[in-house]
């Protein structure tokens, strides 16, 4: 339950922001640059841990405000000490997921803009060793801060929530794939 009243309490923020009068946003003159692909960082709650993941988004920007795209994200199976989750002596976790991404982008100056995105897609979850696999639905709604430093590069701060339904993996529940997370982007257009 509370973690559906996040994913209200997000969409309904980023449903007033963009209702704002948008007409005094548009300091960004950057019309010739409509595709992106930001290279992403992630550090995420899983099963009650902690996971590093790395990820790409790319997509094609409709304007100013609007960008739709698709975004990845794989967990990096290194271990790390007892707050990872891939722990020494057991069974190696492969996590990964993606999908369709839209995000609106709220500018504050021509290099500063705030973002609200939501991703929808899909998860997919196996052991190394145990066998079988699972897939299941995966919504990821954020909020971002954006920097550009020149027209076709800049940096990127996020705070999502991942919300996972339909787990049925080993001892895994929709609990263990749901969690906050916080992601640095490095942002290009082109």
């Amino acid at each position: 339950m509370k973690n559906l009243l996040i994913a209200v309490f997000v969409t309904l923020i980023t449903v007033q922001i963009a209702a704002q009068d948008i007409s005094l946003t548009q300091f960004r003159n950057n019309d010739q640059n409509h595709f992106y692909a930001d290279l992403i960082g992630k550090t995420a709650a899983l099963n009650g841990n902690w996971g590093l993941f790395g990820g790409l988004r790319a997509g094609y920007k409709l304007n100013n405000i609007i960008n739709v795209g698709l975004a990845a994200h794989g967990l990096i199976p290194n271990k790390l000490g007892h707050s990872y989750i891939n722990q020494k002596g057991r069974d190696e976790l492969h996590f990964g997921y993606g999908g369709i991404e839209a995000a609106y982008n709220y500018n504050l100056s021509d290099k500063l803009s705030l973002s609200g995105i939501i991703m929808i897609g899909a998860g997919r979850a196996d052991y190394e060793f145990l066998g079988g696999n699972d897939y299941f639905f995966v919504a990821e709604p954020g909020a971002a801060v954006n920097f550009w430093i020149i027209d076709w590069f800049g940096l990127g701060y996020s705070a999502s929530y991942r919300l996972a339904s339909g787990v049925k993996y080993s001892d895994f529940s929709n609990a263990s794939f749901s969690g906050w997370s916080m992601d640095l982007d490095f942002k290009f257009t082109f």
